[in-house]
């Protein structure tokens, strides 16, 4: 089970790492031509005005989870209470911007005896 997961991010890898290169501004400037190399001596030739994080960046400060509900509809308040006090709240920001750009995000879960 292991290997055939592993096998799975493996192949997820490279798409991943294409946005995470966009939002990183790890792309070169398509828009400008030799002749304006030429007439800036190159000056810019490692600038990149980086558009590609502005979008995933406003998105996610404006995404606040407000609370839990079961297949019911009922507000799922011991869910709400373990979100907190496992300080969910302040990190989920992280895992909403790493889900903005790739696509996925990942999270580690245990239960407090540690197992």
């Amino acid at each position: 089970m292991t290997e055939r997961l592993y096998g799975k991010l493996q192949r997820r890898r490279r798409g991943a790492r294409k946005w995470s290169d966009a939002y990183e501004g790890k792309r070169p400037l398509l828009f400008s031509s030799p002749e304006f190399s030429t007439q800036t001596g190159g000056l810019f030739d490692d600038f990149s005005d980086n558009w590609c994080a502005t979008v995933p960046d406003a998105t996610v400060e404006r995404l606040v989870p407000i609370g839990f509900r079961l297949e019911d509809g009922s507000v799922d308040q011991a869910a709400a209470k373990a979100w907190r006090r496992s300080e969910c709240d302040v990190e989920i920001g992280l895992a909403l911007l790493e889900a903005l750009i790739t696509g996925r995000s990942y999270a580690l879960v245990w239960n407090n005896d540690g197992s």
